[in-house]
């Protein structure tokens, strides 16, 4: 059966970084804490998070033909040297 818990006094700092994290994850304060407790406890093994790097915008905006260029640039790179003219 379902328990019911209120929290007393919760420290000003936690209580503004919990109303962060519902307000990323899209999630009402209530899920947000039980999904933090539920993996603080072992319940499950990770949180259940949203991620955006901010790239979904860019779906679909470069064609074939400049994927396919750019792959083979980057391919062919060498990323372990750095331009110094780039410092």
């Amino acid at each position: 059966m379902p328990k019911t818990l209120t929290i007393h006094e919760l420290e000003p700092t936690t209580a503004k970084l919990l109303m962060v994290y519902a307000k990323r994850q899209s999630k009402s304060l209530n899920q947000s804490v039980k999904d933090l407790l539920a993996v603080a406890l072992g319940v499950v093994s990770k949180p259940r998070m949203k991620v955006d790097n901010g790239l979904r915008k860019f779906r679909g905006c470069v064609d074939r033909k400049d994927a396919t260029d750019l792959l083979a640039y980057v391919d062919g790179a060498d990323f372990s040297k750095v331009d110094m003219e780039d410092m």
